[in-house]
């Protein structure tokens, strides 16, 4: 099991310790800190020098566990389903410019809330929209050997996917279960959808590629009250070797994040 966490390239974000002007010394705090990778927040790449990043995490051994791909729909609005079949296309567009990314980066693709919000009333349609849109990244990243991400989010934040088996369902029934879709578990996420970690964790299988680390209140771990160490002993005593990667917000405070991740994480190589 290996450790990563978010730090961001063009734009601040909550879930990074650091801002976008501070992008090398949160890489060199990963490193101190003993993490193994760098998920890396990329909107778009606009004078992005992907070999320049990968030269950077190179020289302090890091890898890329994963690019994250939301920002763009805040700034741009940017999604696969529920807009004009020209914005679509574009975020297609985007996502096979991450694909390209992380194939220089051996990293995977997240898709998060990039992929649309659907509602209720019209969710058969949505995921089914959805599927078509997916196909083109599909092919695409199984050509160029990257997994795409499709992260569960809980219902306040969309319609669609909410939980771990309604997101195994549609990778295995909607999109015919392709070896390069997996599933990113976000345990703030599964907390509030799922019907228990240790359910959650059988059905998904080899399916669960990645998985975000924030307590059930999006704090830093151990300021909430998931039981980290239950959940990660599980997922490693099924061979899980993939990354687990901080997505938390900067509380209880800023320091208590730069602080507390280093040894945080020792403890939970331990088990």
């Amino acid at each position: 099991m290996r450790f990563s966490s978010t730090v961001t390239l063009q734009y601040d974000t909550i879930f990074s310790a650091f801002s976008h002007g501070d992008f090398l010394k949160g890489l060199d705090w990963l490193k101190e800190s003993g993490l193994d990778s760098a998920e890396i927040c990329i909107s778009n790449y606009n004078g992005v020098d992907v070999e320049k990043i990968k030269d950077e995490l190179d020289k302090r051994g890091l890898g890329c566990s994963t690019l994250s791909t939301g920002q763009a729909r805040g700034l741009e609005g940017l999604s696969l389903i529920g807009v004009p079949a020209d914005v679509t296309k574009k975020t297609q567009e985007r996502f096979m410019q991450h694909i390209d990314a992380a194939a220089v980066l051996g990293s995977k693709v997240t898709i998060g809330l990039m992929r649309g919000l659907g509602s209720q009333a019209t969710e058969k349609q949505d995921l089914k929209d959805l599927s078509e849109a997916m196909k083109p990244l599909i092919d695409y990243a199984s050509k160029k050997g990257v997994t795409l991400l499709l992260e569960a989010i809980n219902r306040y934040e969309t319609a669609l996917l909410n939980s771990a088996e309604s997101t195994l369902d549609f990778i295995k029934g909607d999109l015919g279960d392709p070896d390069c879709v997996g599933i990113l578990w976000d345990l703030f996420h599964a907390n509030i959808e799922d019907i228990g970690y240790g359910r959650s964790i059988e059905r998904m299988g080899k399916k669960l590629q990645h998985i975000h680390i924030a307590d059930s209140n999006r704090m830093f771990p151990g300021y909430g009250h998931t039981d980290f160490a239950a959940i990660l002993k599980a997922v490693k005593d099924t061979g899980y070797t993939e990354y687990c990667s901080f997505e938390c917000l900067n509380l209880p405070s800023l320091e208590t994040v730069l602080k507390e991740t280093g040894p945080w994480v020792q403890q939970m190589r331990k088990l």
